[in-house]
């Protein structure tokens, strides 16, 4: 007996064809959260990254960063020279043992203004003005010291105060930054020279212009040279005068910055 063909169910094929574009658009759905959750940083591993809200930190390969190289600066010395009397100007003076001696930071000397030898006889501001008169331009600092002789002879604190203040402008108008050094003390005139002192520390706090103390670190209470530091009850021997260079050194390096 021949064998009955099969007869197909009218919707057997559409039913199946249905069946797999629901699972293709199953899978394609599936595929579409998985590539959100790997744009949004979530790792489908367990342990990691449990804050769905948070994106993963970078990877660091533990590479060194090099540090910029910063170059040095060397700040530039102020020159200074001097415009003095027989205090400033002899052989073991302050000024031969400090600035001339490059002992000073932040400062470098340039030529002394007028005769680098002791004067036979001291010097009058007068004859100190005679200097700088001789001289056109100046430059940097220039370190006035004068007095002591005009003291000694007799004259007016006040009117030699006068006249050392016009050493100061002399030396403004040729460019240069006077600084005022003060006196040192006097065994015959320790009054006037303190009263001198007292005069131009007021005159330069008034034009502006720095004070250089070589008076205080030498003197005894009254006025007169310490003990052991003048052989003349004038001027400064070997002792005194490097007193008064390491005063200097601990006093001009912050002096030549207030310009």
């Amino acid at each position: 007996m021949a064998n009955k063909p099969t007869r197909r169910r009218p919707n057997s094929g559409r039913l199946g064809r249905t069946a797999d574009y629901v699972a293709l658009g199953i899978i394609a759905a599936a595929a579409l959260v998985l590539a959100a959750l790997a744009l949004s940083g979530v790792s489908l591993r367990p342990g990691i990254n449990p804050d769905p809200t948070s994106r993963p930190a970078p990877t660091s390969f533990g590479l060194a960063t090099p540090s910029p190289t910063v170059a040095p600066t060397t700040a530039a010395l102020a020159s200074v020279t001097l415009l003095g009397d027989q205090n400033a100007l002899a052989p073991d003076s302050w000024w031969s043992r400090s600035v001339a001696a490059s002992s000073v930071s932040g400062v470098t000397a340039a030529p002394v203004l007028g005769s680098t030898t002791i004067p036979e006889s001291p010097l009058t501001v007068a004859e100190v003005q005679q200097t700088v008169d001789a001289t056109t331009t100046l430059t940097g600092y220039v370190i006035v010291q004068a007095g002591s002789t005009d003291v000694a002879e007799g004259a007016l604190p006040r009117t030699v105060a006068s006249s050392v203040e016009n050493l100061w402008k002399a030396v403004a108008i040729r460019g240069a930054t006077p600084i005022i050094a003060l006196v040192p003390p006097s065994d015959d005139q320790a009054e006037s020279v303190v009263a001198l002192n007292d005069l131009l520390q007021t005159a330069a706090a008034t034009a502006g212009y720095p004070v250089l103390d070589l008076n205080t670190p030498v003197a005894a209470p009254n006025g007169t040279w310490a003990a052991g530091l003048s052989s003349d009850g004038v001027v400064a021997n070997e002792q005194g005068s490097q007193i008064l260079a390491e005063a200097v050194a601990v006093q001009l390096p912050s002096l030549v910055q207030k310009k």
